[in-house]
């Protein structure tokens, strides 16, 4: 960089993968808004490609939600989860995880928030995609049982949970952006 104050994105994205296990100092806004904006952009290119170049989605929902069997939700989610997986967007994703995660945890730091909070907040979308498949296939296997008033209360309790992972992920979108765009806390050294 030519200058100490002033950032480019060029300068953003070298840094981001060139420091992509640091996560003793700090990133300034510049840095890791131009880095998001960088996975931004990767993430686009990635699900266009898979638009373009993947077979259109084998997902079929039946019409009557009444006659919805087990079968057919763990047809859902397994062809969710395989095709979500075999995709350059997932692959961009898994490439970028780690240094995407240093910056933030670098730039939680600039801003004087708390590093396990950074950690919580990048790790919170990993583990309700695996919960919510996990309540998913319980499902699935309360639906084949039968619904029941025995079983309904589980039904409506997967429900909540789901719903309140979805909520959770929300949350920690909306605490990473107001930590994000805070000033700068400290003075160390990039």
């Amino acid at each position: 960089m030519t200058d100490t104050n002033r950032i480019t994105f060029v300068d953003a994205v070298r840094d981001g993968f060139r420091r992509w296990l640091d996560t003793t100092n700090t990133a300034s806004r510049p840095d890791f808004w131009y880095w998001f904006l960088f996975t931004a952009l990767m993430s686009v290119v990635a699900s266009t490609a898979d638009s373009v170049f993947l077979p259109p989605s084998a997902v079929v929902i039946p019409e009557d939600l009444d006659t919805f069997t087990g079968n057919q939700i763990r047809g859902i989610l397994d062809t969710t989860l395989n095709e979500s997986i075999r995709t350059l967007g997932t692959a961009v994703t898994i490439w970028l995880f780690i240094p995407t995660l240093t910056v933030t945890i670098r730039r939680f730091r600039d801003a004087g928030s708390s590093v396990i909070l950074a950690w919580a907040i990048h790790l919170i979308g990993p583990f309700s995609a695996y919960v919510l498949f996990s309540l998913g296939y319980a499902a699935a296997d309360m639906v084949d049982a039968g619904v029941t008033d025995a079983n309904a209360g589980s039904l409506l309790l997967i429900a909540v949970s789901m719903l309140a992972l979805a909520l959770a992920n929300l949350a920690a979108l909306i605490i990473w952006i107001v930590v994000a765009v805070r000033p700068a806390k400290s003075t160390e050294p990039r």
